[in-house]
């Protein structure tokens, strides 16, 4: 079975149930969620005037994905990425690398429409 990660809007797209994307990939397909992106999911979620809702959708979410999370190479993979591209970054594009190792560590692609991502050479990424 093929195997990919998803993003943090592909994520919240498919959350909203207006994703055509992610239902390309409903089927044959097992996305997967990175611990990054569930953090800003909970992040959008504590932040909104609707928390305890979005918090029961995130949960569901979940439940439904298989959450994935950083290893010790995960950190090896940010941190060359960092150092090659961090300096250029915003604080808040940092989350990206360690979504971008995760995904390198494990060779799979990353579905996003976050053009960001297009610039880190050794990521597989999957536009919508």
């Amino acid at each position: 079975m093929k195997q990919l990660i998803a993003d943090t809007n592909a994520a919240v797209d498919f959350m909203r149930g207006d994703s055509a994307a992610l239902q390309r990939y409903r089927t044959g397909w097992t996305i997967l969620l990175s611990t990054h992106v569930l953090g800003e999911l909970f992040f959008g979620a504590f932040a909104s005037n609707r928390i305890d809702e979005n918090l029961a959708v995130i949960d569901d979410l979940a439940k439904t994905w298989r959450v994935i999370a950083p290893t010790t190479d995960t950190g090896r993979f940010y941190g060359r990425l960092r150092a090659r591209e961090g300096a250029s970054l915003s604080p808040s594009k940092l989350n990206d690398l360690w979504i971008a190792a995760l995904c390198i560590e494990h060779d799979l692609p990353l579905l996003t429409n976050d053009r960001g991502f297009d610039r880190i050479p050794a990521l597989r990424v999957i536009h919508w």
